[in-house]
């Protein structure tokens, strides 16, 4: 088997294949995980279903939490595929290619074809960029429009310097890609390769380049592309500006209290041990990048940058999610891939990464066994579009997605409290979308004492997700067990 890798090497045509193979090949074997695949396929179904390309929504209710490039992307896909897994995952996976190509891209002419193909295995092969590439989420959008920028605006620097034509060209690509960035996270699609540029024209002694970075032509061209939306958001929605970028982006980053605290050990954690085996070459082939000379030298520099700036600007915020550091993915295979190519057991790192992979693939699916979303699988068929679909105390991201609901779920909850009072969860999300858009919100979020009412004027069928452990709510004695799963149970209305 390592013979026949070694083969697909000589190819260009037959490595490209085999990347992309290994990326895509099985990232429609898993059903969409909750809540985050869940949630996001849910709101870009939404945009097809209302027509609204502006607003995101969740469930109906404003979604601005989040810019929309990413929303718009899958829901282009959904609009011509529909709701398929690897449709819900198209984003991602082209984003992983478009990010493989472009490290390709970027370290050949600065070594050599092979060392731009391992830097390109290194980088598929590593966990963490292997099953974010799997998975309908923002975090490889953002991740692909960060290193596409960071490595244009590379390219633009030391072509200007060599007064190349191509220099303008690359720059406002990079100022492009870097508004992209914007409406797929928000600041940091600036931020990130901003403050990498500046420490790598530092470090390569270039602080010239630093001062040529900053562009007429090129801010104009990212004001065309980022502003609009947040401009007509904002018209549309009083005060989203100040929630957008004072809420979400600078007390996020400077507070307590939001989900997942962890120490600032954790990215480094989930880097070292997400780029496995590779990350056992990191102190070899760190000394060997420092060893180097001119351009080879230059691009080691910016990978070893790219991820110290990635880790280091992230740890410092108490809230940590594993995709924020994706960019180090990237970063890494730059640094590592060209020492890869003449390490001596280079291809059993290859198995080894294969059976990680795989290992991966085969836990996921044993995690996503018991998701109440396979309970909408089984009673698709039998809810009428009529008829009431009810969650009791939680939001099951992945059921509207699996009925294809056109219309919001009710969700039952306290709802008596503004957003900012809750806990960073998904109340917090629905009520925030209550009070950006208060009209759209009755029916869809109802208290206890409001549903049983219903129960009593409405006559339609009615499905309720619940806990096992809510069966015997009061609220809920007058309903049958329809379906059990796990620890998730569907009731209904039983049948006169």
């Amino acid at each position: 088997m390592l013979e026949r890798f070694s083969r697909l090497l000589e190819s260009r045509r037959r490595f490209a294949l085999a990347a992309a193979a290994w990326i895509i090949g099985l990232a429609w074997i898993r059903p969409l995980a909750v809540p985050d695949e869940g949630r996001y396929t849910d709101i870009a179904r939404w945009m097809v279903l209302s027509g609204d390309w502006l607003i995101p929504r969740l469930n109906g209710l404003p979604f601005i939490q989040k810019p929309p490039l990413y929303f718009w992307l899958e829901a282009m896909g959904i609009a011509v595929g529909g709701t398929g897994v690897l449709v819900c995952r198209w984003v991602s996976l082209a984003g992983s290619l478009v990010t493989a190509y472009a490290v390709y891209r970027f370290i050949r002419p600065r070594f050599d074809e092979r060392a731009a193909r391992w830097t390109v295995v290194v980088l598929v092969m590593s966990l963490f960029f292997f099953a974010t590439a799997q998975f309908a989420s923002l975090d490889m959008l953002v991740s692909t429009c960060i290193t596409c920028t960071i490595l244009l605006a590379v390219e633009a620097a030391e072509a200007q310097e060599a007064r190349e034509k191509t220099a303008r060209t690359r720059w406002l690509a990079a100022y492009a890609i870097a508004a992209l960035g914007v409406l797929a996270k928000g600041l940091i699609g600036i931020v990130i390769p901003g403050l990498v540029f500046v420490l790598w024209a530092l470090a390569t002694r270039r602080p010239r380049a630093i001062l040529s970075a900053i562009r007429l032509d090129g801010l104009v061209l990212f004001a065309l592309i980022a502003v609009p939306w947040f401009v007509l958001v904002e018209q549309r929605i009083p005060g989203f500006l100040r929630y957008f970028f004072i809420h979400n982006h600078f007390e996020r980053y400077a507070e307590t209290g939001f989900n997942n605290p962890r120490g600032a050990w954790f990215y480094f954690a989930v880097v070292l041990l997400g780029t496995l085996p590779w990350a056992l070459t990191l102190y070899p082939a760190t000394r060997a990048a420092l060893a180097r000379s001119g351009p080879a030298r230059d691009a080691s520099m910016l990978g070893l940058i790219m991820a110290l700036v990635v880790l280091g600007f992230f740890s410092i915020p108490t809230s940590k999610l594993p995709g924020y550091v994706l960019p180090c993915a990237p970063a890494l295979a730059i640094l590592l891939g060209p020492w890869s190519a003449t390490f001596k057991y280079r291809r059993g790192f290859v198995l080894a990464s294969i059976v990680i992979g795989l290992l991966a693939i085969a836990a996921a699916l044993q995690a996503d066994g018991l998701d109440p979303g396979r309970l909408a699988d089984r009673l698709r068929s039998t809810i009428a579009p009529e008829d009431r679909v009810v969650f009791w105390g939680r939001y099951f991201f992945a059921v509207p997605v699996e009925l294809d609901r056109a219309k919001p779920v009710e969700v039952i909850d306290a709802w008596d409290k503004p957003s900012a009072e809750l806990p960073d969860s998904w109340r917090r999300e629905l009520a925030a979308g209550r009070e950006f858009e208060p009209a759209s919100a009755p029916g869809v979020l109802i208290t206890r004492g409001e549903f049983k009412e219903s129960l009593a004027k409405n006559p339609a069928r009615v499905w309720v997700w619940a806990h096992k452990a809510d069966v015997h709510e009061p609220e809920l004695n007058d309903l049958e067990i329809a379906l059990t799963r796990g620890d998730y149970v569907v009731l209904r209305r039983p049948e006169k």
